[in-house]
């Protein structure tokens, strides 16, 4: 069904606008389904990120936060589809300071290789 003509001849025009906006909505719901998991991902990395010590202990509670976020934006966009707050706007700034961090400052190398020696 690649032809455009063709599917005017197997489909009416209301069918074919209703088929559209039914597959517009699923693609937005299994957005909404793939945000949980870009949320999720947040929660081992804001850990790993607080216990490291190469980076500031803030960043890592920022992206715990961030995942907090995501999640609770995607089960309320399922629960209540008319509630319209972006709860992500207010929780994801970590993602944004944890990477202009890491291009900006980078990690801390003399902690980096002080724990590198207590390893080895």
């Amino acid at each position: 069904m690649s032809n455009p003509i063709l599917a005017q001849r197997v489909f009416p025009a209301e069918q074919l606008k209703g088929l559209v906006y039914l597959f517009l909505r699923l693609h937005s719901q299994g957005l909404l389904i793939a945000q949980i998991f870009w949320g999720l991902w947040l929660f081992p990395m804001g850990y790993l990120a607080y216990k490291s010590g190469f980076l500031p202990r803030i960043l890592g509670i920022l992206l715990m936060i961030g995942c907090f976020g995501y999640v609770m934006q995607s089960f309320a966009t399922f629960l209540l589809p008319s509630f319209k707050v972006n709860i992500i706007f207010y929780t994801s700034w970590g993602e944004l300071l944890f990477v202009l961090w890491l291009l900006i400052k980078g990690v801390n190398v003399e902690q980096w290789e002080k724990r590198a020696l207590e390893s080895a």
